[in-house]
């Protein structure tokens, strides 16, 4: 057989298929770009361009790697978010479609202010902050995250998309990143924090696992961390000021109570793409 692009995309997407993959051709295409340095139309032009020994053979280490369980994002290094491509190592989480749901929330939020200063709690990759970077200009933006690796990936992103000015870093625990600095206060806080219980996550799929544990271990009930945030929130919003954060599917009802329990009168659900509640906001309302 004549191991062409097309052949050995073909083959893949089929052995990929049946190892369980969600979505095997378009796994198989990443994979392959990645190894040939170059994109998935040119793939579909190049169809007819055999492949030598060493990209097979180095292909299929690849296939092997994904097979093992490593996140396809791990492997390339880089990972698509809204409408932009950033780079991803094992130091941080994979971005996921829901948390575009979180940035959009966010968004809308500030839209109809001229300016103003949001913070993120455990940036990882950077991504949320960069996003609304890019989609509210006039906002300054504080990151934290307890990792510092994550923090190397995220400032390598915000210099790839030119924010470097508009987003500073700090590295600590929550809120404890900020002791250095005189009482901020926040138009908005975002967060997507550690949600998921310890006893699940070695029930997990493999390439989850994968991922940096601290980023998504919640505690006991999953929600340990989110009520550390939403307890010590209120201390570093502005009056009219909003915390919007994702969560587990189930975790809504224990949000909407610890949020009113710390003073916020508004706690509203948002779903996911699969119809799950997935992103609370929480705000006071102004007497």
């Amino acid at each position: 057989m004549n191991l062409t692009v097309g052949v050995v995309l073909k083959e893949t997407a089929r052995f990929f298929a049946k190892r369980g993959l969600e979505t095997p051709r378009l796994e198989a295409e990443l994979l392959l770009a990645h190894l040939l340095a170059t994109d998935r139309l040119r793939l579909y032009l190049d169809g007819d361009r055999p492949l030598n020994a060493n990209e097979i053979r180095e292909y299929k280490e690849l296939i092997r790697r994904r097979l093992s369980g490593q996140p396809l994002a791990y492997i390339t290094g880089k990972k698509s978010f809204l409408n932009w491509e950033f780079k991803i190592t094992p130091a941080v989480l994979v971005p996921r479609p829901e948390t575009e749901i979180l940035v959009e929330k966010v968004v809308e939020l500030c839209r109809s202010r001229s300016a103003g200063r949001l913070l993120e709690l455990g940036t990882g990759s950077g991504v949320i902050a960069i996003a609304l970077a890019h989609y509210l200009p006039a906002f300054q933006i504080d990151a934290v995250d307890l990792s510092p690796a994550a923090l190397q990936v995220a400032a390598a992103n915000a210099k790839a998309h030119g924010l470097t000015g508009r987003i500073n870093f700090y590295c600590g625990d929550l809120f404890a990143a900020l002791a250095g600095l005189d009482r901020p206060v926040y138009n908005g806080i975002v967060t997507n924090p550690p949600y998921i219980p310890t006893a699940v996550i070695p029930n997990l799929a493999p390439e989850v696992q994968s991922e940096p544990w601290t980023a998504l271990d919640g505690g006991p009930t999953g929600t340990e961390v989110i009520a550390r945030i939403i307890a010590e929130a209120p201390n570093y919003l502005a009056p009219a000021g909003f915390l919007a954060l994702e969560h587990g599917h189930e975790q809504f009802p224990v949000v909407e109570q610890l949020a009113k329990a710390a003073g916020f009168t508004t706690v509203l659900s948002y779903q996911d793409y699969s119809g799950w509640p997935r992103v609370a906001v929480c705000q006071r309302n102004l007497s």
